[in-house]
């Protein structure tokens, strides 16, 4: 988010309406891994499976949700494993807010991946947090 003021200078054109739908994305999605940190910052018996376990999974979906690069540069086989990665969909969402486009297919499975994502996520760590007792 701290980027976004400047990437203008640096080629972005992107349309006021999409850099707020594309920054109510980045927020639901920030809330869902956070959510899920706690519950297995909670749920770990020590700190040392805690960042092993957070990087096993963030990187792989982080990489295959074409966040990095899109996911039409990379080859056959790998576009194909990345439509199982459920976030590929708010990370094509987003680009498509940001080309100025609200109305599309894309669009619409983004809001539903992210407001999905959120609610289980949010919905796990609550539990997780009640059962610890915190």
């Amino acid at each position: 988010m701290l980027l976004v003021p400047a990437a203008p200078v640096m080629g972005l054109r992107a349309p006021v309406g999409g850099v707020v739908v594309g920054s109510g994305f980045v927020a639901l999605l920030a809330v869902a891994p956070a959510s899920l940190s706690y519950a297995l910052g909670l749920t770990v018996v020590t700190a040392q499976p805690f960042a092993p376990l957070v990087n096993g999974v963030a990187m792989p979906a982080m990489l295959l949700s074409g966040l990095m690069l899109p996911m039409s540069l990379a080859p056959a086989w790998l576009d194909a494993l990345s439509h199982v990665v459920p976030l590929r969909c708010p990370v094509d969402a987003v680009r498509d807010a940001y080309a100025g486009v609200y109305t599309s297919a894309t669009m619409l499975r983004g809001v539903l991946v992210v407001v999905v994502f959120a609610v289980l996520a949010v919905t796990v760590g609550t539990r997780v947090f009640r059962r610890a007792g915190a």
